[in-house]
Formats: C-alpha cells, sequence, structure tokens
C-alpha cells in the first residue's frame, strides 16, 4: 500500500512538474528579450520571472538542468507572440532561435545616411575598420530590406549589399543600348543616381539627359547642385546656388558629375541604360508628381512660368 502511495505521489508530481513547465504565460503584446552573452541559466531565469514570463525561475533552471541545456543558451534577442512556457523558451533560447531586425537601404539616399541609419537601428560600428574589399561611396550599394541580428557590424551588411549591386548593375549594363555616351558603368550609374532623384518618369527622363549629353549641353539637375551644397542645402535652391564652384554643380559645368550623388534602384539605372528616345531637351515639375516635357527653350520658358512662377 505504501509502494502504491509513493508511485501515485512520484506520478502526481511528474505531472504536476509536466504542467507546471508546459504552462503558457500570456503576453499582452509582442515582446523582445535581450539575453546577453555568457549569462547563466540562473540570470536567464532570474531575468525571465523578472519580465513576467515564467512562473517560476527555480523550476526554469529545474528543466534547464533535467534537459541539459543549461549549457547550450545562446545570447541574442528573441521574438515572444501571444504565449511562452518555461518550455518553449527554454527551447527558444538553447537553440538560438534569435529575432532579426531590419535595415532598409532606401533609393535615392546618400552613403553618410545609410551609415548614419545603421548605425541607429543597432549595426555595430565599424566604419573605421571596414575590410579593403568594401568600397564606400555613392550608388554602390542595392536598395533592398535586409535582416540581421544584434551584435552584427555595419559592414558585414554592406558588402552583402554591394556584392548583390555589383551583380545586378553587372548584368543591366551588359544589356545596354551600345549607342549611348558612357565610357563605364560608374557613368551610367552616375546618370541613374540624377534621374533617381528627378522623378518617377524615369525612362523619359533619361532620354532628355541623354539629349543633352549628346549635344553637349550642361544637365542643369537641381538634385547635383543640393548635394554639392551638402549641409548648406536649406532646403530651397537660391540663384546663388547654380553658380558655386563645385564639380557636382551641373549648371556650371557640362556632363556627368564626377560619381552617382545617391543610392540607385534597378528602375532608375534600367533607365539610364535603355531611355526614352524623344526630342525633348527640357522638363519642369507641374506640382503633381509629373513633369512638363518641351523641346524647345521656349517652350521650356512658358512651361516654368505657368507651373514654377505663377504656380506658386
Amino acid at each position: 500500500m505504501i509502494y502504491k502511495n509513493l508511485i501515485l505521489a512520484f506520478i502526481f508530481l511528474l505531472v504536476s512538474l509536466l504542467i507546471a513547465i508546459n504552462y503558457r504565460v500570456l503576453i499582452p503584446e509582442v515582446r523582445i528579450i535581450d539575453v546577453n552573452k555568457g549569462s547563466s541559466s540562473n540570470q536567464i531565469s532570474n531575468y525571465l520571472k523578472k519580465e513576467k514570463l515564467i512562473i517560476s525561475s527555480k523550476l526554469f533552471n529545474f528543466y534547464a538542468r533535467v534537459f541539459s541545456i543549461d549549457n547550450d543558451f545562446k545570447a541574442g534577442e528573441f521574438l515572444l507572440e501571444s504565449s511562452e512556457s518555461i518550455s518553449s523558451l527554454g527551447s527558444k533560447i538553447s537553440e538560438g532561435q534569435n529575432h532579426f531586425r531590419k535595415f532598409t537601404i532606401l533609393p535615392g539616399v546618400s552613403y553618410n545616411q545609410i551609415i548614419n541609419h545603421a548605425i541607429k537601428v543597432g549595426l555595430i560600428n565599424d566604419v573605421d575598420a571596414f575590410p579593403s574589399e568594401l568600397e564606400i561611396g555613392e550608388g554602390l550599394f542595392y536598395p533592398d530590406t535586409y535582416f540581421f541580428h544584434k551584435g552584427d557590424s555595419l559592414s558585414k551588411l554592406l558588402l552583402e549589399s554591394q556584392k548583390k549591386w555589383k551583380l545586378i548593375s553587372d548584368e543591366l549594363w551588359k544589356m545596354r543600348r551600345k549607342e549611348l555616351p558612357y565610357q563605364s558603368l560608374k557613368e551610367a550609374v552616375t546618370l541613374a543616381s540624377i534621374i533617381e532623384k528627378e522623378g518617377s518618369e524615369k525612362e523619359k527622363i533619361a532620354g532628355v539627359f541623354i539629349n543633352r549629353l549628346k549635344r553637349g549641353m550642361k544637365l542643369q539637375s537641381d538634385p547635383t547642385v543640393i548635394y554639392a551644397l551638402g549641409s548648406n542645402f536649406d532646403g530651397d535652391i537660391k540663384k546663388k546656388d547654380l553658380s558655386i564652384d563645385n564639380p557636382y554643380n551641373t549648371y556650371r559645368y557640362k556632363g556627368l558629375p564626377p560619381g552617382p550623388i545617391s543610392t540607385v534602384s534597378e528602375e532608375s539605372l534600367k533607365a539610364a541604360l535603355n531611355p526614352l528616345k524623344t526630342d525633348f531637351l527640357y522638363f519642369v515639375s507641374m506640382g503633381n508628381g509629373f513633369h512638363k516635357f518641351s523641346k524647345t527653350l521656349s517652350e521650356h520658358n512658358k512651361a516654368v512660368l505657368k507651373y514654377q512662377i505663377n504656380g506658386r
């Protein structure tokens, strides 16, 4: 009888432990927990109990020892949704099911904007120790959303982005129209970066710039002036800004500027490499996301008067 009672007590205790270990604590909103590198099972359990994610820190430690996962816990961030139990959290942390952070490189942003945003979202700043194979500057990275773990380096992500951009841009370069006035892919990317900043009618805008380049005309693109002004740009281009002595000022210097002024989308590079064939030499914003294209200076001046001067 005593033996039977002991067996029943043991079964009851085992069932109770299993219930307790698998009891799921409700999480009212999405949570991200951060397990520090080198944290012991005891430190992790105390942290989880403090955050009200488990019912008992001692039970968590017991579970970790019994299932031999206390030496397998990984550092990093872990995403928690709806509910979690001691067993689910133990498995998640020991298996290293880390949460991925997101970092997006947008078309039309500068290299400095990429760096500043990357550091802001948590990538480790190793700018001073970038690997030699990583080129830095404008128009060298593929605009996309990248996923990374806490603790990943900025250079690692940028290298991934750069390799992707080189692969895609090289393929697009091979499919270019052959009569275009480019000496290199860099020149095509340079014009594409200007197209990126000018508007959505990319093939048509590209056609205008190609026509001007072939005729030896200045590109006269406002985004290049803005880039030349840098931190001195106050949000409004003034007449005096159009005459600043800077190689990126396409109102002062003919031809393409020395290099790209921003990241470039595939669409903008495709437009630069396969522009729409037209007779247009000018365009001006109509203030609705579209442009008025003109063949002559007199037509262009009338459009500027209508949409820019009188339209204000």
